[in-house]
């Protein structure tokens, strides 16, 4: 029995103590939060875009509460810490926790940056307890299912992929902090970092990748397209972002075409992960229990229980998804937008897509004279 205790009572927060609740293996045995409400079970205010909507009270008998962070790692029963407050907070809380000797399931993103993330690295590698950011991507069922389909190769090799995750803006959170992106990252980092994240998982490091976007509600880049690029001219386009209108639903979804089948699923059509093939079948894989949440506590209690570090989800991994956000902010950037005018020297035809090629900000992963060549390629003809 792990006992666990946990900082942060927002959303996710909420989320994870359900888990905790069912949980065999484990028991919450105390709770930090600032806001003396949320010590004494007052969660109704307690908002979210998916899963639990009850938004009920709890009893907390037998649970021991603290105003500040500081004060739970100091308390001797706590063997395991899960960490589910601002991005902003990420870093310092969750070296704190390493350093008291803590277990440390710390919610994604990882930090605000790669230098904070570079910093919780080195301080995993020297912990003697275990270290895991809750990218609940790689656990979700119809993710995981559809990687293990694209790894077996069971219908050849990836050709494209598509993922799309949007939602209205997140106004649930403690004083408005998603709409800060000096503490959020905005939606770039907080929400569309899901799909970076499991594009990694999937295919590995892309070759390059474009990158637009717009400011929304955190001042910050709250809705983004990218388009990545990998080897024998494998595609990859993600959609994200949380500036749309009024009561607009959670959605994530997800289209990969391999060279013998078409994997799909949509969260809003209420369809299971569907398998469209080659020959004209349609197969709908069985999947296993629980959702995301569930299943990457389950997964990092049995780590713990077994004495063995995470894999699926590493702090290097979670390191390098930051960096490729980062290199995502380089292509959105605002003063690196191309003014797109009539190059005289194109044919007809070619104008449109010069302007195109002009006009979308490429940002290469490993070679920034990349970009240069492709522009430089159109104007000479």
């Amino acid at each position: 029995m792990v006992k666990v205790g946990i900082i942060g009572l927002g959303f996710m927060g909420r989320m994870h103590y359900e888990v905790y609740k069912k949980h065999l293996g484990a028991r919450v045995v105390a709770i930090a939060d600032y806001r003396k409400a949320r010590r004494n079970g007052n969660w109704q205010d307690v908002g979210g875009n998916i899963a639990n909507k009850s938004r009920k009270g709890e009893n907390l008998t037998g649970i021991s509460t603290y105003a500040k962070p500081e004060a739970l790692l100091a308390d001797p029963q706590v063997e395991m810490v899960d960490i589910c407050l601002p991005t902003d907070l990420h870093a310092q809380v969750a070296i704190a926790a390493l350093q008291a000797g803590k277990h440390v399931l710390l919610e994604k993103p990882m930090t605000l940056n790669s230098r904070q993330g570079q910093a919780i690295v080195k301080e995993a590698a020297r912990a003697k307890k275990y270290f895991m950011v809750a990218h609940c991507i790689r656990f979700w069922p119809e993710y995981q299912v559809a990687r293990e389909l694209v790894r077996s190769r069971k219908y050849g090799r990836v050709k494209e992929a598509f993922f799309r995750r949007v939602v209205s803006p997140p106004t649930y959170g403690d004083k408005n902090w998603y709409f800060d992106s000096a503490r959020s990252g905005a939606a770039q980092l907080d929400l569309h970092i899901h799909d970076v994240d499991y594009m990694l998982y999937l295919l590995g490091k892309p070759t390059s990748l474009y990158a637009w976007g717009s400011k929304g509600p955190s001042g910050g880049i709250d809705t983004v397209h990218c388009l990545y690029r990998y080897p024998a001219g494998v595609n990859v386009t993600i959609v994200g972002g949380w500036s749309y209108h009024g009561t607009f639903p959670f959605n994530m979804e997800f289209c990969i075409r391999c060279s013998k089948a078409t994997m799909v699923y949509n969260l809003a059509d209420g369809k299971s992960l569907t398998v469209y093939t080659h020959n004209g079948q349609e197969i709908k894989p069985p999947l296993p229990e629980g959702d995301g949440y569930s299943r990457e506590i389950d997964y990092f209690l049995a780590c713990i229980e077994q004495k063995v570090r995470p894999k699926i989800v590493t702090a290097s991994s979670s390191l390098q998804t930051i960096k490729m956000i980062e290199r995502e902010l380089k292509g959105v950037t605002p003063d690196r937008t191309v003014k797109i005018t009539r190059h005289p020297q194109l044919p007809a035809p070619e104008q449109s897509y010069f302007a195109l090629v002009v006009g979308c900000v490429c940002c290469v992963v490993d070679s920034a004279s990349a970009g240069q060549a492709i522009l430089s390629r159109y104007v000479a003809r």
